[in-house]
């Protein structure tokens, strides 16, 4: 039996087999450049490539030519007067082969990395890679990075050098901006995510590649604008602290003098009524008019006035309100620790605000015989790890120490700063 005497149909099922056997050695042989030592491979699969589209083209066009009622040609006809057996071997033979040469691609490509097996690595990358010519022709562009390409520019990385310049001046598509911090450069997209574009150059072999990497620093680039915010809000409070420190001293001054005055008043009154008795005889003697006169005198010569106010924590406590943390003081304060305290309660305040986010400073005085011990404690969150004692905290134990007292720090389970005199 010869092919030509096969049903049309049968025919037809035929070239289509010999067709995907072509689709299929064309597979294998793109597999096979992958790999430098595969050659053999590659040809093997070229010359299937090439009789099974012979075998499929010639039955192709021998059923194209018996609809039109054709005449064959002399290639055609020799072809489908062949045996049925040699046709039906060769295919077999031919799809046999692709599929060890598929097989053996398939085992290599799990055993070793190939060109085809980093590129699918780099899809699956959460950050956007790009590798490009110094003219901008893209070597090697992952997945993310073409999306995040055709977020920004509405159009994939085709030339790598034109989205750089495009990406400096600021074309972008809307809802898309550029933000540049500390030699930093930020992408935020539309959808909230920011990618830090990172460039520089490499050398591949004897090629000299241009390396563009975007990383997902979404969450970081957030926690930096609520930290910025945060250090301005800090600084506002540092500023109304500092006001109220200049308000309270204003206040304190114009206190004394307007006590000082008040004292002198009184002083220069009882003087003159002491005076006014003696020049009428109905008063004291001359030695007691005398001394109430140099008394005066000595209060004219003596500007300082000594008098105690709280105006310090007062100041501290208004200040607190307008950040929201409440100044809870337990116990009263001894008068000779007092401006000591008062710092202590000054720097724990801003450490509340700053660090742990706080809303309540709890101060707690406890006397026993002749020792003092201040407690200090907020609700907000505990320090991540040992507290360092720079500034406020250097100057506060080197204050409390001058004076003979005792300061320790604790960070776990919950900041505590403890003062002992």
């Amino acid at each position: 039996m010869i092919l030509r005497e096969l049903p049309l149909g049968a025919l037809r099922a035929l070239a289509t087999v010999l067709y995907l056997n072509v689709l299929a050695a064309v597979y294998c042989g793109i597999r096979a450049l992958e790999y430098r030592d595969e050659k053999k491979t590659f040809l093997f699969s070229m010359l299937n490539a090439f009789v099974s589209f012979v075998y499929s083209g010639g039955l192709a066009v021998y059923l194209l030519r018996i609809s039109r009622q054709q005449a064959l040609a002399s290639v055609t006809a020799h072809l489908v007067s062949l045996p049925l057996w040699a046709i039906a071997a060769s295919a077999g033979a031919l799809t046999a082969v692709n599929l060890l040469l598929y097989i053996r691609m398939e085992r290599r490509s799990r055993r070793e990395l190939s060109a085809r097996s980093v590129c699918e690595g780099l899809d699956q990358l959460p950050d956007g890679v790009c590798y490009s010519m110094p003219d901008g022709f893209p070597k090697l562009v992952n997945d993310r990075m073409q999306r995040i390409s055709n977020a920004a520019f509405g159009v994939g990385v085709l030339d790598a050098k034109k989205l750089r310049e495009r990406l400096q001046k600021r074309d972008l598509l809307p809802g898309c901006t550029v933000d540049e911090r500390d030699g930093n450069l930020f992408l935020c997209l539309p959808d909230g995510s920011a990618w830090q574009m990172v460039e520089r150059s490499v050398r591949v072999g004897k090629n000299e590649l241009t390396e563009m990497i975007a990383y997902d620093v979404t969450q970081r680039y957030r926690d930096l604008l609520e930290l910025e915010e945060r250090n301005k809000h800090l600084e506002e409070v540092n500023r109304q602290i500092r006001e109220y420190d200049r308000r309270m001293d204003r206040i304190v001054r114009e206190k004394e003098i307007l006590a000082a005055k008040i004292r002198l008043h009184g002083n220069l009154g009882q003087c003159l009524l002491a005076i006014q008795g003696y020049l009428n005889g109905s008063g004291d003697d001359r030695e007691t008019v005398t001394r109430e006169l140099a008394d005066t005198v000595s209060l004219l010569r003596n500007n300082t006035v000594e008098e105690h106010t709280d105006d310090k924590l007062y100041a501290l406590n208004e200040a607190a309100k307008t950040v929201g943390v409440e100044i809870r003081i337990r116990g009263d304060i001894p008068a000779q620790w007092k401006d000591v305290i008062e710092v202590a309660i000054h720097e724990c305040l801003t450490n509340t605000v700053k660090h742990a986010g706080g809303r309540l400073l709890d101060v707690s005085i406890r006397l026993q015989d002749a020792a003092v011990t201040v407690e200090l404690t907020n609700d907000g969150r505990p320090p991540a790890g040992p507290v360092r004692e720079t500034g406020g905290l250097k100057n506060l134990r080197a204050l409390v120490e001058n004076r003979g007292g005792r300061m320790t720090v604790e960070s776990a389970p919950v900041f505590r700063l403890v003062l002992d005199f």
